[in-house]
């Protein structure tokens, strides 16, 4: 028995003692073990000058920002380790080994190292995520090895399938993550991101594919002269992280592209762009929730970009991200209405016409109601949005779902208002925790926000021109293994009340054919099927049954499906 308990006590410090060196400590004592002592990176003959044997700090000293022996790499612009961006990352290249697919070796890049056999996956995807969190060289760990070791040996939550890039014609693909959160987490990061485009770029179109569990996705570019203000690498969003500064969702610095709450396509209207200069930098800002009591969450987002030839569009579309009062925004148990007159325009003069394309709201869990009027001369005029609609805007349902808020596209004409008139927006919140709720960065928090794309002055021109429809598709990823990007419904589908706590109701609209419903739980168990009829409306499915928490409505035709998020809270 003595002997055994010794054992234990040996194996715990041995444990403690390998967490305690840090992820850079873990990074060298994978590259010493895989390849010095195969006699590829000793002291001896250090193949492209690279000696592993020495200490993390001999080690991290010949890696960051190092130039690569091999010119093909030079001339790509990869460093050995640059930090932050794995994808840039020569080394992480080599060991790589296929296990992402954008990190993958190219043509006159050599072999994969270690010759002759890849170590572990796990022990890949360490160097990655210590290349993802900035290649630091401390004895923080900015990423647990069991976590790694469970997901890839014991398996985890699907990963989302990588869907087909752009023709290189017509735009390019930018991948963000994997990042592992284990059970029930909750984080939020912000990321800096050179873009290293030689030429300017007008942007004419964003689809952004991302996991069910995402709260929320934001996407800026840096103000001029601001592209050093935050550092290399995933930073996380933090009470302490943004009262210091160093990782601030939103800042001053920084000028809002896009916002998505799902995965969601976005095509301008004809004429208008998003304008990038040379060598844009541009920050993301993501926010996730590992719904599953069980399963590690590997969370990630792909998103295409598209590009147009510089002067194809006449007009500058802007985007504003803007959020009420923090200090003012508190919450006792019950109902409590908040008031904001918006006119936030941050590229229109007090007296400029503003022509709104899009608007959306944000809250968090304790949200119920997001209405928005527009505004003329100081008094309230016609309502513009109502938050009792669908998240694509085609249907009232009789509730706000805040995970799957409404997003509203004026197409033209759009919504005109003067600058010094703005909005009247008006949330309604109804805590039911038992105890006041104050602004915060976790659901269990609050937020006030309004997500606004516009053009300011005249745009007679645009108006004179024909109107194509505009897609605006929502493509809803699953937890299943079926097909993560299959076709898009011809009409948007609603499932309501949501949340609910004993039954929601299912309207078909215009799908004129009969669907398969499934309805799984964050495991990807299908706890619920049965066929509906087409056109259906109104179709009741009971789930009092069901345990407080995160569930997907998948449905299924003869050549599409698509899922959506319900919420059960009892």
């Amino acid at each position: 028995m003595k002997q055994k308990l010794l054992f234990t006590f040996l194996m715990i410090l041995v444990g403690s003692s390998l967490h305690a060196q840090g992820t850079m400590g873990e990074v060298r004592n994978i590259l010493s073990t895989s390849c010095a002592y195969s006699s590829c990176h000793d002291s001896s003959g250090p193949a492209a000058g690279l000696d592993f044997t020495g200490s993390a700090t001999d080690i991290y000293n010949q890696l960051i920002n190092a130039e690569p022996f091999n010119a093909e790499a030079q001339e790509k612009g990869y460093k050995l380790v640059k930090p932050g961006d794995p994808a840039r990352s020569f080394l992480y290249r080599k060991v790589n080994y296929g296990l992402h697919a954008d990190s993958d070796l190219e043509s006159g890049q050599g072999q994969n190292m270690p010759t002759g056999a890849a170590i572990a996956d796990e022990k890949i995807e360490l160097i990655r995520q210590w290349i993802l969190f900035g290649a630091n060289n401390d004895d923080e760990e900015y990423i647990d090895p069991d976590i790694l070791e469970e997901y890839y040996v014991d398996g985890g939550l699907d990963r989302i399938d990588a869907p087909p890039a752009p023709d290189p014609s017509e735009g390019f693909q930018l991948h963000f993550g994997p990042i592992f959160l284990e059970p029930n987490q909750e984080k939020e990061y912000v990321y800096r991101y050179e873009l290293q485009n030689p030429e300017p770029m007008e942007i004419n179109r964003i689809e952004v594919i991302m996991n069910q569990q995402s709260h929320h996705f934001l996407f800026f570019k840096f103000e001029d002269g601001a592209e050093n203000n935050q550092d290399d690498g995933l930073l996380e969003v933090s009470v302490a992280s943004s009262i210091s500064g160093e990782a601030l969702a939103i800042t001053s610095d920084t000028k809002m592209i896009g916002g998505w709450a799902y995965s969601r396509d976005l095509v301008l209207p004809e004429g208008t762009a998003y304008t990038w200069d040379v060598d844009e930098v541009l920050k993301f800002n993501y926010h996730i929730l590992n719904y599953s009591d069980a399963a590690i969450l590997p969370a990630e987002i792909y998103v295409n970009v598209y590009t147009q030839p510089v002067g194809t569009a006449s007009h500058e579309m802007h985007s504003e991200f803007d959020l009420y009062n923090p200090l003012s925004l508190v919450i006792p148990p019950g109902e409590h209405q908040f008031e904001w007159d918006y006119d936030n325009f941050n590229e229109a003069a007090a007296n400029d016409s503003v022509h709104i394309w899009t608007l959306g709201a944000h809250t968090h869990q304790y949200g119920v109601d997001f209405d928005i009027y527009r505004q003329d001369g100081g008094t309230v005029g016609e309502q513009v949005y109502e938050g009792y609609y669908n998240l694509d805007y085609s249907a009232n349902i009789g509730s706000y779902n805040y995970a799957e808020p409404a997003f509203r596209v004026f197409d033209p004409p759009f919504l005109s208002v003067l600058a010094n008139d703005g909005l009247h927006i008006e949330a309604l919140y109804n805590n039911t925790s038992g105890s006041t709720v104050n602004f915060g960065l976790t659901t269990e928090d609050e937020m006030f926000g309004l997500f606004i794309q516009y053009l300011v002055g005249d745009i007679s021109d645009l108006l004179e021109m024909p109107v194509d429809t505009m897609e605006i598709d929502t493509m809803e990823t699953d937890t299943t293994n079926t097909s993560l990007f299959s076709q898009i419904i011809p009409q948007q589908w609603s499932i309501y009340p949501n949340p609910t706590k004993d039954f929601v109701n299912l309207d078909l609209n215009a799908i004129n054919e009969a669907v398969e419903v499934n309805i799984y739980n964050t495991l990807g168990e299908a706890i619920y099927t049965e066929k509906v009829a087409p056109n259906t409306v109104g179709h009741r499915i009971d789930v009092a049954a069901f345990a407080s928490g995160v569930y997907f409505v998948e449905i299924k035709g003869k050549d599409f499906s698509d899922t959506q998020k319900l919420n059960v809270q009892k």
